[in-house]
This record gives C-alpha cells, sequence and structure tokens, in this order.
C-alpha cells in the first residue's frame, strides 16, 4: 500500500502546518498519507518510551475518555505512552492517527506493525513528512514531533524525563500557541522530572480527561460542524496560553522589598543563590551550582511554591521580588 503524497498547494493539505514556515523554509513540509485523517478536533498524548505501568493504565483511560468525547487521538506510534494513546482509541472506536518519524515502509517499531495496520483498518491513519522508503533517522522524529503538535488542539505529556522527546513534542506545542498540558508527576522520579519542568514552564496541569476537555472549551462538535472550522479555528484562543514574557512582565513594577525566604536545604539555598533579577534556563542553574539536574528541578519547584522564585518561560526561573 503507497502512501498518498499531499503537496502544500494541493487543496487537501492542512492548512496549520503553515504554522511551521519559517525564515529557512519557505513552505511547510510534503505530507505522505496512508488511510485518511480524522474529520474530528485532534489531542496529541505523548510520553517516554520505558513508562511505567501506571502511565500506560492512565494513557489508555485518558485516551479513551477523549475518544468517547468526540476528539481523535493522535501520537507518534513510539513504545510506552504513544502506543497506550493508540490502544485507548481503538477500544473507544475513536479515530487515531500515527505520525511516524521515517517512512511507512518502515514501520517504527517493527513490532508495533501490527497496531499500525489496526490502526489503518480501524479508519485511522499514518502520516509522515518523508516518502516511503525513507529509513527512520533521529532528526526525523524532531520534525515529526512538530507535525504532531500543530495538527492538533492540545499536547498531552503524560509521563517525560528531563531529556524526553516528548518535551520537543511540548515545546512545538508552546511555541506554535497550542494548548499544552502536562500530568503531574513526582520530580524525584527520573520519569517525572521532564514533567515538572513543562509544568513550572507554564504547562496546564491536568490530572483527568475532563480536564483536557475543559481546556479546549468542552466536548468536540459533531464532524459535520468541525469540518466548517478545521482548517481556520485549529488554534486556541488568544490568551490561553502564557505569553512568552507575561511571567515576568507581572513583575516589573519596582521593587519594594526582597522576599521573606524560608528555611531550606542545601541545594535550595545553592539555587537561589545562583539566581538573580536576569532569568536563567535550568541548565545555566545547573552549572552555577554544580547541582545535576534532579535535584535542581527539585529545588527549583520548591522555591516555586514558595515564591521566592519566579517561573518564565521556556525553563527560564529568577528571584521573585516584592
Amino acid at each position: 500500500m503507497a502512501s498518498i503524497e499531499i503537496q502544500p498547494a494541493d487543496p487537501s493539505y492542512p492548512a496549520p502546518l503553515w504554522a511551521l514556515v519559517t525564515e529557512s523554509e519557505a513552505a511547510p513540509p510534503t505530507l505522505y498519507l496512508r488511510g485518511a485523517l480524522p474529520s474530528r478536533p485532534g489531542v496529541a498524548i505523548v510520553g517516554t518510551r520505558a513508562a511505567s505501568d501506571d502511565a500506560l493504565r492512565f494513557t489508555r483511560a485518558l485516551a479513551a475518555s477523549l475518544g468517547e468525547a468526540g476528539f481523535s487521538i493522535w501520537s507518534g506510534g513510539a513504545r510506552g505512552v504513544d502506543a497506550a494513546a493508540h490502544e485507548g482509541a481503538l477500544e473507544a472506536r475513536a479515530p487515531t492517527v500515527v505520525v511516524s518519524g521515517g517512512g511507512h515502509a518502515h514501520p517504527y517499531p517493527r513490532e508495533h506493525a501490527p497496531l499500525f495496520d489496526r490502526i489503518l483498518a480501524a479508519g485511522g491513519a499514518l502520516l509522515a513528512r518523508v516518502p516511503d522508503d525513507t529509513p527512520p533517522l533521529p532528526g526525523l522524529f524532531l520534525q515529526r514531533n512538530a507535525v504532531l503538535a500543530a495538527l492538533t488542539l492540545a499536547t498531552v505529556v503524560v509521563e517525560a524525563g528531563i531529556e524526553s522527546g516528548a518535551r520537543s513534542a511540548a515545546a512545538a506545542a508552546r511555541r506554535l500557541g497550542r494548548h499544552l498540558c502536562v500530568v503531574p508527576h513526582a520530580p524525584w522520579s527520573p520519569r517525572g522530572v521532564g514533567c515538572a519542568l513543562e509544568l513550572v514552564s507554564g504547562a496546564r496541569p491536568v490530572t483527568r480527561a475532563a480536564d483536557v476537555i475543559d481546556v479546549l472549551g468542552g466536548p468536540a462538535p459533531p464532524p459535520r460542524r468541525r469540518a466548517r472550522r478545521s482548517l481556520r479555528n485549529s488554534s486556541p484562543a488568544a490568551g490561553t496560553l502564557p505569553l512568552p514574557d507575561a511571567a515576568f512582565a507581572r513583575a516589573s513594577a519596582p521593587p519594594e522589598k526582597t522576599v521573606q525566604i524560608p528555611a531550606m536545604s542545601a541545594a535550595e539555598r545553592a539555587v537561589l543563590d545562583a539566581l538573580d533579577a536576569h532569568p536563567a534556563h535550568v541548565d545555566e542553574v545547573c552549572e552555577r551550582t554544580g547541582l545535576p539536574p534532579r535535584r535542581a528541578v527539585e529545588a527549583l519547584l520548591t522555591l516555586t511554591l514558595q515564591a521566592v522564585v519566579v517561573e518564565g518561560p521556556a525553563g527560564l526561573f529568577r528571584r521573585a521580588l516584592r
């Protein structure tokens, strides 16, 4: 089964992908499609390949509930959270789309080929931005994450480590102005550090399908109604995500006094001492303190909750002033 090639000039080309155009890319990518893209609005569900059993169960239930509410479920077809999202959609008989990192002639991972066949048989789709005979390569997965975020109304991160590929999908959703939702996770767990970072960077915490539906403004409209609106209103309303400088603009007035600092651990003190009024990325905090990422993130979370540190976009932090 050969894929259908869809060029940006084709009438059927998904308009939201024009948001991917940059100074270095004058046009959005050509698409390669097997099956049919759903008319329902989509929600992307992503996470680590090495997911915990609890995360897999949660993902299947979340995908099924969102599917029953009228949404299509999109993911990357990988092991772990991705596969659980597709399985949950299939259980709910909801359309699901795999956005692949390589060409469709090279299913990745290979053991998911039967899953992909079931998705097509159930009326779902396989979508890629490279021809069928292109093998999966690392850089292609980052590119597919941008497509995944662009073609859905919201991206939900279920479980992600600090270097999880799911965080690139989260970054794309934030950059494109899509809703970004994250399932809270214990920050001291390696599987939860990425989720914690996304939350302190402004992602919306969600613990059930109803939370995601609330973010999206309610259950999905009937397919016919959505078909008329899909290409024009695929982005969330303005103001539903934090603006890039909003977190710091709120504290731009001249300070009257420094925040009272509660008792803190040695790591928290080191992190606070490394911060000043200028926003710093979490990587800079690690360099300045010598702390490993997990401990630095734990300290930043605690200090943020204590209101002595202010969070900003894209993992930036500074001291809070009053």
